[in-house]
């Protein structure tokens, strides 16, 4: 099926745009570059190492580059009229003001974190997007985020020593 051939499922023609496809994929292309520009930047040293620490960035660099050169050439020269339907389907189909209030939760989390605290802000992020996927259960979502948020809270900064920041309210155990 040719891009010009592509519809929608009840019929009608859809127009098509791999522009979306093509971005995506220039990004992948970009970040691949700085990855390899990133990796020869990296000091050796001054003693000889047969693997030393560069290897592993310049293999990831040179995989993402050519990834992203490749898929931005497919984009060009054979783009995939079902998989740029099916893209524009879920599209449509995404219910945005939903990924809105989550990008603002987010958001909210990061900024929060540090001032207010891990286990607080996390107990609250989870209630909240508990409440933005559709759950009706404030209670029981604040009770299951308090939990997860301590055992989280519990297993990185005590167990395995990862500093979590403590907050407003510290635990006294």
């Amino acid at each position: 099926m040719s891009i010009d051939e592509a519809s929608r499922s009840d019929g009608t023609p859809a127009e098509v745009r791999p522009w979306a496809a093509r971005l995506s994929a220039l990004v992948v292309l970009v970040v691949g570059v700085v990855v390899l520009v990133g990796a020869f930047t990296i000091d050796s040293g001054g003693a000889y190492q047969a693997v030393g620490p560069q290897v592993f960035p310049l293999i990831v660099g040179a995989g993402t580059t050519l990834f992203g050169a490749v898929a931005l050439a497919r984009t060009f020269f054979a783009p995939d009229a079902d998989e740029l339907r099916r893209a524009r389907e879920e599209v449509e189909a995404t219910h945005w003001p939903a990924v809105a209030k989550l990008a603002a939760a987010l958001t909210g989390y990061l900024v929060l974190l540090v001032p207010v605290g891990f286990w607080q802000v996390s107990t609250v992020f989870f209630a909240a997007v508990a409440r933005v996927l559709g759950s009706r259960r404030p209670l029981r979502d604040a009770v299951v985020g308090l939990v997860l948020s301590l055992a989280v809270y519990f297993l990185f900064d005590r167990v395995l020593g990862v500093s979590l920041p403590p907050g407003i309210v510290r635990l006294a155990f």
